[in-house]
């Protein structure tokens, strides 16, 4: 009895946050599709921002949800920058950080505690890092791509301008930039080629 109790309690609570999520999408302006959340994300889309998140998106950001899901997601979208995540992606306890624009494609893991940045956040100049009005001005942003099967390990870092390829496997805590071609498994610090799959 005490069982169907917790069960029922969770299914209730995930309907509350699947609710409030869907009310903070139209908030800021996210054009999105069906999707289950197990707890609320940290969200911030800033004005002119394009967001658009397909059909069966899933989110982590409790232990309910995933065990490795021991904090919220957080989605921040800048001034003008793009995130689209399309059908099938699922997501836990990671952070994405659109400066410029990321898209992640059909059905995509995401491991808990990623980082995906699309910026330095910061100028590599030291003198423009001594404003603050200079500093982010001056930080290096490329675009990410994550194509369509892809699955990144937990708490892996996604630098900007990386394309991971098709089918691709990112190794837990892997550092990675550049490009990683189709159907490999690439692993470490930075990441490198481990084998084809």
């Amino acid at each position: 009895m005490t069982r169907q109790i917790y069960r029922a309690f969770g299914a209730f609570c995930i309907m509350m946050d699947c609710l409030i999520l869907k009310m903070l999408f139209r908030i800021y302006g996210v054009h999105h599709y069906s999707f289950r959340s197990v707890g609320l994300p940290h969200l911030t889309v800033r004005k002119g921002a394009r967001v658009t998140i397909g059909k069966g998106f899933r989110l982590n950001n409790r232990f309910y949800g995933n065990a490795l899901s021991v904090q919220r997601c957080a989605i921040w979208v800048g001034e003008g920058a793009g995130l689209t995540i399309r059908d099938n992606v699922g997501i836990s306890s990671s952070f994405i950080v659109a400066a410029d624009s990321i898209t992640i494609e059909d059905n995509v893991k995401i491991g808990g505690g990623c980082y995906i940045m699309d910026t330095d956040f910061h100028s590599l100049d030291p003198m423009r890092r001594q404003s603050p009005d200079t500093d982010r001005s001056g930080a290096g942003t490329a675009p990410i791509i994550i194509r369509e099967n892809a699955f990144i390990g937990a708490a892996s870092i996604i630098l900007k301008g990386t394309v991971i390829g098709r089918n691709s496997v990112i190794g837990a805590g892997s550092v990675v930039t550049g490009n990683v071609p189709d159907g490999q498994l690439w692993a470490g610090n930075p990441a490198r080629f481990i084998r084809q799959l």
